[in-house]
């Protein structure tokens, strides 16, 4: 790729001298993207595509032509079919059991790319849901007052064992994932104690549908949805995180291998809906 980079000479010449700098191209890392959960009526779709310069403005490109595997440790396989775009589905449904561990397995450039075994977390019910508002001033008529719902979440967490979570809200059948991609928690400062969690940035209207889940999720996945946040937050902002390759839990098997992107993990799932009202 070559790159013009115009160097005014103001001081020296007067004037523009073109320099002509050769760029090596990026290199097109594989990205994969899946869980499977405890969800019995799901195919537990996997993603596969090919990563982007940062600047380019390209959609990623799907990779159709990998063979992908998920195995148990107990020795089951659950063999998988390309969809589209880059998704491939499990040939029939099936549920990860907790307790278990898993992994992915995928054949893709003539090579393996294998993701580290993830254990599932034991399910940690979601007690109940309760609807809460507040009032602000409406947008387009700020003498009037507007009423914001948002959902408050109970649940209690175990005390036998350290626990990591990840709430995603629905709105309307449709993920809900500003103001904040990743709403993640431990249990750190709560173990064994009721959780309640007001999450008053998640708004609603009246008559919208909510669904809220609590994903149990490892210490493993915690830590890496943690850096991928911390990433996507602060780009582009001063005095944030540096920006740089988040590395997931996939690697091809032979040593002198690209590195691989993305991250395959093991979770459980609580949800509860309920009607604005």
């Amino acid at each position: 790729m070559k790159k013009v980079i115009y160097i005014s000479l103001i001081f020296l010449f007067a004037c523009e001298q073109v320099v002509v700098v050769d760029l090596p191209q990026p290199q097109k890392l594989v990205v994969l993207e899946g869980w499977i959960s405890d969800d019995s009526t799901s195919r537990h779709p996997i993603r596969l595509t090919r990563s982007n310069a940062f600047s380019s403005t390209n959609r990623v490109a799907p990779i159709d032509d990998a063979d992908v595997i998920v195995q148990a440790r107990t020795g089951e396989v659950f063999n998988y079919s390309y969809d589209q775009d880059g998704y491939y589905t499990a040939n029939s449904e099936y549920s990860g059991i907790s307790g278990v561990a898993y992994r992915v397995l995928v054949f893709v450039d003539s090579m393996e790319v294998r993701s580290e075994w993830d254990i599932m977390p034991e399910k940690v019910q979601l007690n109940n849901i309760q609807i809460q508002s507040f009032q602000e001033n409406d947008p387009d008529d700020p003498s009037q007052q507007i009423t914001i719902y948002y959902p408050k979440a109970n649940t209690i967490d175990p005390v036998e064992e350290r626990n990591f979570y990840r709430w995603v809200f629905y709105k309307n059948e449709e993920i809900y994932n500003e103001p904040d991609p990743f709403t993640l928690q431990d249990d750190r400062l709560f173990n064994g104690n009721l959780i309640p969690n007001n999450f008053q940035n998640f708004g609603y209207d009246a008559g919208d549908e909510m669904e809220v889940q609590l994903i149990s999720i490892s210490a493993r996945t915690h830590a890496y949805l943690s850096l991928l946040k911390s990433q996507i937050t602060t780009l582009g902002t001063s005095g944030g995180t540096t920006p740089a390759i988040v590395e997931g839990n996939l690697s091809f098997i032979s040593d002198d291998s690209p590195l691989v992107l993305g991250y395959f993990g093991a979770v459980s799932i609580s949800s509860q809906k309920r009607t604005v009202r």
